[in-house]
């Protein structure tokens, strides 16, 4: 057994607080993880017989902290602490826990099902009746989830020591190139119209409570501070903290739960990192920096696609709602700068600033404050203060300036989203509200029909309809003109189209404008909304009727000749799967990015991504550095979802990297030449040929006879209503079974996480690779990974994904008579993908290049292993029947409801 060596002064503190009789058993206990047994040396070697170039990033590890020296092995130690805690039957279970682990391990290996493994346990723990069992198996569920929240904040307490904050995709090497190259004067123009655009999202994939999430920020807060006294404290408190919701949220609810970050984080990381920007610039007022160089979207309220407790007064309330958070924080900042600015003549000022902004905050209805207003003001004190004061904290004033550039009175921006079926629907009511014979409307050709409803017929000519769902799109565009008087035109200006068919949809929102009574001086961006492999295919010819019609392009004109389109990844890969899903939505990118330029359109591209690579997540600004100047990148925008909101944007230092990252991507491509970010006609043929098996072979698995009932017997599909962590309901079916266009991407994805199988992320990959190889052309797949940092973007993100798979915990399908084809299918193709991955890359294990986040993936599956081997024996226990089981069904849903949370927590992208 592995004994975690504690130094002298720890043990003396860990004494101090009565620790020291059991810390030692239970690290000496606990530590039996067998990824933490790896050969020193592999890397180095790795680095040697490695034929394609590394990237300078790589290099930078050796300046990173191990990963077991500063989170595997204090984790034990804090594991030890929670033992000592006087919390109901801790000690007992805490020390039961590393037994089952050793248990589901050995079980594991040697092929045994859960419910042996289980058995065996209970066993062996002398447990013989159901309520005992079941009673030990919560205890434990309760347990591992508080083990993942001592990771989470250890990890974010170590976050400078675990990431390269200077590394080569740093601002300060991205800068350092510039000054090389004598690009200061480029990188000025173009930081004049660039943005980075970061969306919060309501989509249900944060299964931390508010109040764990709060938790784990302090306690990562002690730790960093080494501060034993507040972390035991902490920990206590965690042990006492349920995470389970009694109800679901309602939307109001998840947007005060995301304006925590709002408040707690972006607030100080966004202006931090726009003053970095201009310093590196030597423009301390920023003068050259755009007022939109980094925003906070947002559309919990207003996101109401799937979501029937979204409406009107939803949206109006979170508007009002992330206004009072900010001006409570420019409250903050006022005072703080009265602490300061103490001068004769400016300090009274500083005073009534503080009163406008306390009037406005008890009058929401007041339009007496404005931004400009408020900037002046701080314009004339400064100028005070340069000249009569020597500019002392001068800077202080300048940093509440770029707050108030950046978030004016809004904080963030709302968006609307609707599905265009609705949007079609609502249409038909408010055409026979305004007399048109809607049978006679819809005989017409697409095409009149879109000039019908671009013209100027109509305007303010609904009052109200009578299907709530069709009036809230009516209520929505008025509520959208609404907060755009009240908190400015950047609050509220985007109408998404979910499953956009094309301008016959965009002209549907904009006629519903026209007859809610919107007039041209309001703000409003129409954003189609392309997903599917074949919606992806066809963008091009929509957006192309958009631009060639002389209503919507005057429309555009009005809106600066801006077109945003948004492209969806996670039903791109639900529907075509990885290879297909990223190379449709990259080739639409190309597509659209020149033909908008023909135009004299700029096309901002905004994607929405999730968490995992099966969503689009994983390394995301490495896909926006692979972008070539044939996509047009003014902008990144890109939704950060649930978990991705916590574990990459949690803390200030981890937001301000990763949005750091993201601006660097963009302007990488946008200044310099890269050889790699482009594809000649043989690699474009290539990749294209490989999505192509690659979607065969998916396409294959979905019509899997046994498929979705595989899902919905062996994987949560049914359980995602049941966590109550959101408010949108998690399947598109009212009734009836399980279909496969009923799933949403969620759910989905997230189901294949907990069967360890993460296939959205990885399959048809490796059956590609193999068809080339059997065409004699491997060799070109070796190559495009050397030369085409898009192509490795792809193959290192489905690497996270098979990281993260373990095929021994449903090795017992294997030979089962319904589920054992499908099962075989997914596991050989995994073990297929893998061997083609590691050969195109020259890497000997999964993730080699990654060690952090591989030791970081091994930890965390180590600790939820007893989890998931309890959700599946509860699956499997279900699947018997009631006759069959001695448990109550009851108790066996509550078992897979409840272990979903430590398992999804654990992964920290899982969904």
């Amino acid at each position: 057994m592995f004994t975690t060596p504690l130094s002298l002064a720890r043990w003396m503190m860990l004494s101090a607080n009565g620790l020291s009789s059991n810390v030692g058993t239970t690290v000496r206990i606990s530590m039996r993880i067998s990824r933490e047994r790896r050969t020193k040396g592999t890397r180095s070697r790795f680095f040697h017989q490695r034929k394609v170039p590394l990237c300078k990033a790589c290099w930078a590890m050796k300046d990173r902290k191990e990963y077991r020296a500063v989170v595997s092995h204090p984790f034990h130690v804090f594991n030890g602490i929670f033992l000592t805690l006087p919390l109901d039957g801790i000690r007992q279970t805490g020390l039961r826990v590393p037994l089952l682990q050793e248990a589901c391990d050995e079980g594991l290996n040697s092929a045994q099902t859960p419910a042996e493994i289980l058995d065996s346990f209970f066993a062996s723990q002398g447990l013989r009746d159901v309520e005992s069992k079941a009673d030990l198996l919560f205890r434990i569920i309760q347990y591992v989830e508080r083990q993942v929240v001592l990771v989470d904040a250890l990890e974010d307490a170590r976050y400078a020591q675990l990431n390269d904050l200077g590394g080569a995709e740093s601002l300060q090497s991205f800068m350092q190139r510039i000054r090389r190259h004598r690009k200061e004067e480029d990188l000025k123009d173009l930081l004049g119209e660039y943005a980075v655009r970061v969306v919060l999202t309501a989509h249900p994939t944060q299964f931390y409570p508010g109040n764990a999430l709060a938790i784990i920020t302090d306690l990562a807060k002690a730790m960093e501070e080494n501060d034993l006294v507040s972390i035991r404290k902490l920990l206590h408190q965690l042990g006492l903290t349920p995470f389970f919701n009694s109800e679901p949220p309602t939307p109001y609810d998840e947007a005060v739960r995301q304006s925590w970050y709002l408040e707690n984080v972006f607030y100080h990381a966004a202006p931090e990192l726009y003053s970095k920007v201009a310093q590196t610039l030597d423009d301390p007022a920023a003068r050259a920096l755009s007022e939109s160089l980094i925003t906070i979207g947002f559309w919990p309220g207003g996101d109401r696609d799937g979501n029937p407790f979204v409406d009107a007064q939803t949206t109006w309330n979170v508007a009002e709602r992330l206004r009072l958070t900010l001006l409570r924080c420019y409250r903050r900042e006022i005072r703080d700068l009265r602490r300061r600015i103490t001068f004769k003549h400016v300090s009274t000022r500083l005073d009534q600033l503080q009163d406008r902004i306390e009037y406005a905050m008890l009058h929401p209805d007041s339009a007496a404050l404005s931004v400009a207003d408020l900037n002046q003001e701080l314009d004339e004190i400064a100028q005070w203060v340069a000249d009569h004061s020597n500019g002392l904290f001068i800077e202080k004033i300048r940093g509440f300036q770029f707050k108030l550039r950046l978030f004016g009175l809004h904080f963030a921006s709302l968006d609307i989203r609707q599905d265009s079926r609705v949007i079609q629907k609502a249409l038909d009511e408010a055409l026979t509200a305004v007399d048109v014979d809607v049978k006679a409307f819809r005989a017409l050709s697409s095409s009149d029909q879109v000039n019908e409803l671009l013209s100027d017929k109509w305007r303010g000519a609904v009052i109200r309809l009578e299907e709530e769902r069709h009036h809230d799109i009516i209520s929505s565009l008025r509520t959208m003109a609404k907060i755009q008087k009240h908190n400015g035109v950047r609050a509220c200006h985007r109408y998404i189209i979910s499953n956009c068919r094309g301008i016959i949809d965009v002209a549907a929102v904009a006629a519903l404008a026209r007859m809610a009574g919107i007039n041209d001086e309001t703000a409003l961006d129409i954003v189609p909304l392309f997903e599917t492999i074949a919606d992806l295919a066809r963008s091009e010819d929509e957006v192309r009727d958009m631009y060639s019609h002389p209503a919507y392009r005057a429309h555009l004109s009005r809106r600066g000749d801006r077109q945003t389109v948004m492209l969806g990844f996670s039903d791109g890969t639900k529907d075509g799967g990885y290879l297909q899903a990223n190379w449709s939505i990259y080739e639409a990118k190309r597509r659209l990015s020149k033909l908008s330029r023909d135009e004299g359109i700029t096309v901002v591209f905004f994607d929405g991504r999730g968490g995992p690579p099966a969503r689009g997540g994983g390394n995301t600004h490495r896909f926006y550095a692979a972008h070539g100047q044939d996509i047009e990148n003014t902008e990144i925008q890109t939704t950060i979802q649930g978990q991705t909101i916590s574990s990459n944007f949690g803390i200030p230092r981890s937001a301000g990297f990763n949005l750091e990252l993201l601006l660097t991507a963009g302007l990488q491509s946008r200044i310099f030449e890269d050889s790699q970010t482009h594809f000649d006609t043989n690699q474009e043929a290539l990749i294209k040929a490989l999505g192509q098996q690659s979607f065969a072979y998916y396409t294959r698995l979905k019509e899997h006879p046994e498929f979705m009932k595989y899902l919905t017997q062996w994987g949560t599909l049914k359980y995602y209503g049941e966590t109550n962590i959101g408010s949108r309901p998690t399947s598109r079916a009212k009734d009836g079974p399980l279909t496969f266009d009923d799933l949403r991407a969620i759910p989905f994805v997230g189901s294949w996480t907990q069967l360890k199988q993460n296939v959205p992320g990885f399959f048809g990959l490796g059956r590609a690779l193999e068809w080339l190889d059997g065409e004699g052309r491997i060799e070109e797949a070796r190559a495009l990974y050397r030369e085409s940092s898009f192509f490795r973007a792809l193959i290192e993100n489905s690497m996270q994904s098979m990281m993260k798979s373990d095929f021994r915990l449903t090795a017992h399908l294997e030979h089962d008579a319904q589920f054992g084809g499908i099962w075989c299918m997914v596991r050989d193709e995994y073990e297929l993908t893998k061997r083609w991955v590691l050969d195109i890359t020259g890497q000997q294990s999964l993730m080699e290049l990654n060690p952090h986040i591989k030791e970081s993936i091994g930890l965390r599956d180590d600790i939820i292993r007893p989890l998931l081997v309890i959700q599946h024996f509860a699956l499997g226990q279900l699947a018997e029947g009631d006759e069959a089981s001695k448990w109550e069904a009851d108790v066996l849903k509550r078992l897979i409801v409840r272990s979903m949370f430590g398992i999804i927590n654990a992964s920290r992208n899982a969904v």
